[in-house]
């Protein structure tokens, strides 16, 4: 009984070796495996990717070509008096507050998120008819390909309503110097001077870097 009594307990050693074995290399897999879940999580700013559009004017327009500014970003399209007449009046009080640094330091950023339809001369009309037919605010269209890299760069869905029309998309970002994206707003909730304030803080290392 005493060389039984010592085999069984030789053996219940040997089987605690090998558990605790076994639980250390599955908690360490387990470690492995949250760290790569939470690499994965982490993802890049939403940031403005660098496509060529046409503007208002039927000019060429890089949009890697706006870094360095900070751009406020929303998507209209034409015959859409609801939602993008709201956005685009909002738009035009961010403007009237920024006209010092319009152009140089800030950039209003409208694009149709009908490119199929939109052409230039139908956006100029709409921003002469808002009194937005100004230097610093841009009103573009362009290629449905190019167009649709820049709406899904933000994550907005473009899915065309029941009955075929275009989708209206609320979202307005606001980007920094950088061209990543700093915040979102809902454009029909938003107020203008909150944005502007916020655009101003956007823009400090611009100011600091020209001082």
């Amino acid at each position: 009984m005493k060389h039984t009594y010592k085999s069984i307990g030789a053996l219940n050693t040997n089987g605690w070796s090998t558990w605790l074995s076994a639980s250390c290399a599955a908690i360490l897999c387990c470690s492995v495996a949250i760290a790569a879940c939470h690499r994965e999580v982490i993802r890049e700013p939403a940031s403005l990717p660098n496509v060529s559009v046409i503007d208002d004017h039927g000019r060429p327009v890089s949009l890697g070509s706006l870094k360095g500014k900070v751009v406020l970003l929303d998507f209209i399209h034409i015959g859409c008096p609801g939602v993008c007449a709201t956005l685009v009046s909002k738009f035009g009080e961010v403007a009237d507050s920024l006209k010092p640094e319009l152009g140089s330091k800030v950039v209003l950023l409208s694009v149709t998120n009908d490119p199929e339809h939109d052409r230039p001369e139908q956006l100029l009309a709409l921003a002469r008819s808002s009194d937005a037919d100004l230097d610093g605010w841009l009103f573009v269209t362009g290629k449905p390909t190019d167009v649709d890299r820049v709406i899904k760069a933000f994550g907005v869905n473009n899915e065309r309503m029941p009955d075929g029309s275009p989708a209206h998309i609320t979202q307005v970002f606001l980007l920094g110097i950088d061209g990543q994206k700093k915040r979102e707003y809902h454009g029909m909730l938003m107020k203008p001077q909150s944005v502007v304030s916020q655009i101003r803080e956007a823009m400090t290392p611009v100011q600091g870097g020209a001082s």
